[in-house]
C-alpha cells in the first residue's frame, strides 16, 4: 500500500505562497521610489547621542553639524588672500554647496561694528561686568590703561561715542574667546609653526553629508576643484574638513566590499551547487529561495525601518549561503534518495529538521535585535524574514518544482563513509579532535584583550585624519565632539540657565577637569536689565575718576539696548557662533558649549547633572561605554541561549546523547574567540554579535546530524555544502576593510567550521547503518 506522504498534497499552501510573494513584489515596488540607501556609520548608532536633551534639539544639532565643512588655504609664507579669493569663487561658481563663506567685506564689518555701538549697553562682557561690580573705580582704571597703552589705540571718537569702553571691552572677550584666529583683510587668518599663512572658509551642504549619490558626486566635485587651483597656484596648499568626506569613504568602501565581495560569492555558490549536482535546477531552485528570502527581507525593513543601511547589505551577504542551506539539504535527500521516495516523503523527512534549524537561526538573529544599532537591528529583521521566507519556499514550492530531477551519484562518497565510519570507531577522532580543539580554544582565550573602541565600526582614512589634526591646531577649534548642552522652553530659559551654569564652567578649568570652553557673547535680557543697573550704579565713580584724570566731558548713554536673540542671529556679529544655537518651531531653545582639553570626563559629566537643562556630551566615551554594555549583555545572552540549547538537546536525546551533541556548540564559540586573539583581534561588541550566528548556525549541523528521519550520509552531504557555501558567503567578510565586520567574518568562519567538524558527534547510534551501504 502506498505511503500517503508519497501523493501529492493540494496545491493550495504553493498557490497561497505565490500570491503572498507576488503582494511582497508589489509593496517592494510601491516602497523603492521613496526608499533610501543609507551610508552613513552615524545612523548605525543609537538615536539618543546628546545625553539627556530632548530629541528635536539632538536631531537638529546633529544634522546641522553634519552639513558643515571647513576649508584652510595657505599660499605660503607670505600673506596674500589672492589663493583663498580663487578658491572661493571655484566653490561659487560650482553651485555644488548651499553656501560658501570666506571674507567679510566691507559691508559686513561696518554692520558688525554698528551691531555692537547701537547694543554695547546689552553686549557687556563678564570681565567689564566683573570690573562695574566693584563700584566702577576698576573700570576706571581699565579705562586709562587702555588710553595711555601704546597699543591699544583708542581713538578720541571713540572715547566721545563710548566713554565707557563698553564695546572695546566686549570685543576683546570675544578675540581672546576666538582662540588662535585673526582677521586679515576682512579673512579669518592663522599661522603655523612654519610662517604659512592660512585663510579660513566655511561651507554648508544643501542636504545630507549621509546621502551617498550626493556626496560621493560633491567630493568628486571638489577634488576637480583642487586639482584647478592647484594647477592655478602650485604652491597652494588646501586642508578640508567635514561629516561628508568620513561618510564617502565609508560608502565607497562599503560598495567595494558589496561589488567584489558579493560576485565572488555567488560565483563561488554557483560553481560549487553546479559542480556537486551536475545540473543547473538545483541551482535555480536555490535562486529561487534566496531572491524570494531577499524581497521578503527588504520589504519589510523598508516597512520597519523606512529606508536600508549600507551596512546591512554588506553584512546580509552571509544570508546568501544560509538560506541556500534549506534548499540543499531538501536537494541532497532528493540526490541520494529520488529513486526511492516521492518529492513529499522526502520533505516529511526533513522539514522538522529545517524549521527546528530555521528556528535557531532566526532566533540568533532576532537576540541581535537587542544591539542598540540600527544597521545591527536592520540586519536582524533582514535575516529572521529573509530566512523564514527562504525555508518556507523551500517547503510549499521546492517539491512541486524539483520533480523529475536526476538522481546522481553522491561526490566522495568513499571519502564521506569512511569519515563517518571513523568517528564511530575511532576514539583518537571522536575523543582526540575535541579535546585538542578545547586545549586551542583554551590556548587562545588566554590571549584574549577587551576593547570597546567605537572607531574600529569605519577604517578612518589616514589623508583626512590628517587634515582634521592639522586644522584643529591651526584654529584650535576640534571636533572631538566634547561639549555641554544647555536647553530651555525658550531662549531666555536657554541664556539664563547658561549664565546660571558659566561659574561652574570656570571653577571646571580651575580644577583642570578641562583646558578651555567656548559660551556665545550673549546675554539674556534678565542679565541686560543687570548690566544696566550695574552701568547706572558704576556710572558717577568712572565718570569722576576719569574727570580726576583731566577727562573733562564724560556723558556715557546709560538707556536700555536690549538684544534678543532673534536680532543677534540675523546680524553680523553672530557670525562663527550661530552653529551653536538652535531654535524649534515651538521656541525651545538650545546651546552648545564645546569643551577642548578635557581630562575629566566623568566629572564633567556629574557637573553638568547639578544644574536644570544642562547635559555633558562626550559622544565616543558614551559609545564605548554602551559597547562594553552590550557586550556584556550578549555574553549573558549567550550563556542562557546554550543552557537553552541544552536542556533542550537533553530532553530530545538524553542526558548523554544531549550533552555530547552540545560539545560542538560549546567548543564552536571557543574555537571562533581563539581564532580571533591569535589572528591580533580583540573581542568588542561584534565579535559577540558573529558568536551569536556561530551558536544559530552551527548547531543547525547538530540538529541535520541528529535528525532520527534522515541519514547520516544525507546530512553529512547536506551539511559539508551548508558549510561551503557558508563559509563562501561569511568568509568574504574577512576580507573586509573594516576591522568590525573583518573581526566579525574571522569568529563566523573558524567558529562555523568547528561546528562542522565536530557535528559527527551528533550521529545516530548505528541504527541507521543499513541506509548508508
Amino acid at each position: 500500500m502506498m505511503n500517503a506522504n508519497a501523493l501529492p498534497p493540494s496545491k493550495r499552501p504553493a498557490l497561497f505562497w505565490g500570491v503572498a510573494c507576488l503582494i511582497l513584489l508589489g509593496v517592494l515596488l510601491t516602497l523603492l521610489p521613496q526608499a533610501r540607501l543609507n551610508s552613513s556609520v552615524l545612523a548605525m548608532l543609537p538615536k539618543q547621542t546628546l545625553g539627556a536633551i530632548p530629541p528635536s534639539l539632538n536631531d537638529g544639532f546633529m544634522q546641522r553639524l553634519d552639513r558643515q565643512l571647513v576649508w584652510l588655504v595657505s599660499p605660503g609664507k607670505k600673506a596674500d588672500p589672492q589663493v583663498a579669493r580663487s578658491w572661493l569663487s571655484l566653490l561659487q561658481k560650482s553651485q555644488a554647496l548651499a553656501e560658501v563663506k570666506g571674507p567679510m567685506d566691507a559691508d559686513s564689518q561696518q554692520a558688525w561694528g554698528a551691531f555692537f555701538w547701537q547694543h554695547r549697553n546689552g553686549l557687556i562682557d563678564s570681565d567689564t561686568r566683573a570690573r562695574l561690580q566693584n563700584g566702577g573705580e576698576a573700570q576706571a582704571q581699565w579705562i586709562l590703561s587702555q588710553l595711555y597703552s601704546a597699543f591699544s589705540g583708542v581713538s578720541g571718537k571713540e572715547l566721545q561715542n563710548d566713554p565707557l569702553m563698553l564695546m572695546r571691552g566686549s570685543q576683546l572677550a570675544m578675540a581672546k574667546n576666538g582662540q588662535r584666529l585673526r582677521l586679515m583683510d576682512g579673512w579669518l587668518v592663522a599661522q603655523d609653526e612654519q610662517g604659512n599663512y592660512w585663510y579660513l572658509l566655511h561651507g554648508e551642504l544643501a542636504g545630507s553629508s549621509f546621502d551617498m549619490q550626493q556626496t560621493h558626486q560633491l567630493v568628486t566635485t571638489l577634488n576637480t576643484l583642487e586639482g584647478e587651483l592647484k594647477a592655478q597656484y602650485p604652491q597652494a596648499q588646501l586642508l578640508s574638513r567635514g561629516t561628508m568626506f568620513y561618510s564617502d569613504y565609508a560608502s565607497q568602501q562599503a560598495k567595494r566590499d558589496v561589488s567584489t565581495l558579493g560576485v565572488a560569492t555567488l560565483f563561488g555558490v554557483i560553481l560549487l551547487i553546479v559542480a556537486v549536482f551536475r545540473s543547473l535546477r538545483p541551482l535555480l531552485l536555490c535562486l529561487i529561495s534566496i531572491g524570494i528570502g531577499a524581497l521578503a527581507g527588504t520589504v519589510v525593513t523598508l516597512l520597519i525601518f523606512g529606508e536600508l543601511h549600507l551596512m546591512t547589505l554588506v553584512m546580509s551577504m552571509s544570508i546568501i549561503g544560509i538560506s541556500a542551506d534549506y534548499t540543499l539539504y531538501y536537494l541532497t535527500e532528493r540526490m541520494v534518495h529520488g529513486a526511492e521516495t516521492s518529492p513529499w516523503q522526502s520533505l516529511s523527512k526533513v522539514r522538522n529538521a529545517l524549521l527546528l534549524a530555521l528556528l535557531t537561526t532566526v532566533a540568533a538573529y532576532l537576540i541581535m535585535m537587542l544591539a542598540p544599532f540600527p544597521g545591527i537591528r536592520q540586519m536582524a529583521v533582514f535575516a529572521a524574514v529573509g530566512l523564514s521566507s527562504s525555508c518556507l519556499t523551500v517547503i510549499f514550492w521546492h517539491p512541486w518544482l524539483c520533480r523529475g530531477l536526476p538522481v546522481r551519484p553522491v561526490p566522495a562518497m568513499v571519502l564521506m563513509l569512511r569519515w563517518l565510519a571513523a568517528w564511530r570507531r575511532n576514539k583518537k577522532l571522536s575523543v582526540g579532535l575535541p579535546v585538542a580543539l578545547a586545549l586551542f580554544s583554551l590556548a587562545g582565550i588566554a590571549t584574549l584583550r577587551v576593547d570597546d573602541d567605537i572607531s574600529q565600526l569605519q577604517a578612518l582614512p589616514q589623508d583626512i585624519l590628517a587634515q582634521e589634526k592639522a586644522i584643529t591646531a591651526l584654529t584650535g577649534q576640534s571636533v572631538d565632539q566634547k561639549w555641554f548642552v544647555v536647553y530651555g522652553k525658550s531662549a531666555q530659559q536657554t541664556l539664563e540657565r547658561l549664565e546660571l551654569f558659566a561659574p561652574a564652567l570656570e571653577q571646571a578649568k580651575k580644577e583642570g577637569w578641562l583646558g578651555g570652553y567656548r559660551t556665545i557673547p550673549l546675554n539674556s535680557l534678565a542679565r541686560q536689565q543687570q548690566d544696566l543697573s550695574l552701568l547706572k550704579n558704576a556710572a558717577p565713580a568712572v565718570i569722576k575718576a576719569l574727570n580726576n584724570a583731566g577727562l573733562a566731558t564724560v556723558n556715557p548713554d546709560l538707556n536700555a539696548m536690549p538684544v534678543t536673540i532673534d536680532a543677534w542671529l540675523a546680524s553680523p556679529a553672530s557670525e562663527g557662533w550661530r552653529l551653536l544655537w538652535i531654535t524649534l518651531a515651538d521656541g525651545e531653545s538650545g546651546v552648545l558649549v564645546p569643551a577642548e582639553g578635557v581630562k575629566n570626563s566623568a566629572a564633567l559629566n556629574t557637573l553638568s547633572t547639578q544644574y536644570t537643562g544642562v547635559a555633558w556630551v562626550d559622544r565616543k566615551s558614551s559609545f564605548d561605554e554602551l559597547f562594553a554594555l552590550y557586550r556584556h549583555i550578549l555574553t549573558g545572552l549567550l550563556l542562557v541561549a546554550l543552557a537553552v540549547i541544552a536542556c533542550g538537546a537533553v530532553v530530545r536525546l538524553g542526558w548523554r546523547k544531549g550533552l555530547i551533541s552540545l560539545v560542538p556548540s560549546v567548543l564552536s564559540l571557543g574555537c571562533g574567540l581563539a581564532v580571533l586573539a591569535l589572528s591580533g583581534h580583540a573581542v568588542n561588541l561584534f565579535s559577540l554579535l558573529a558568536l551569536v550566528l556561530v551558536l544559530g548556525i552551527g548547531i543547525n549541523y547538530t540538529l541535520f546530524f541528529s535528525n532520527p528521519r534522515g541519514t547520516p550520509l544525507t546530512s553529512f552531504l547536506a551539511i559539508t555544502l551548508a558549510m561551503l557555501t557558508t563559509l563562501l558567503t561569511l568568509g568574504m567578510l574577512v576580507f573586509s576593510a573594516t576591522q568590525a565586520i573583518s573581526s566579525f567574518g574571522i569568529v563566523l568562519v573558524s567558529g562555523i567550521f568547528t561546528a562542522f567538524l565536530l557535528s559527527p558527534l551528533a550521529m545516530p547510534v548505528k541504527k541507521r547503518k543499513k541506509d548508508d551501504e
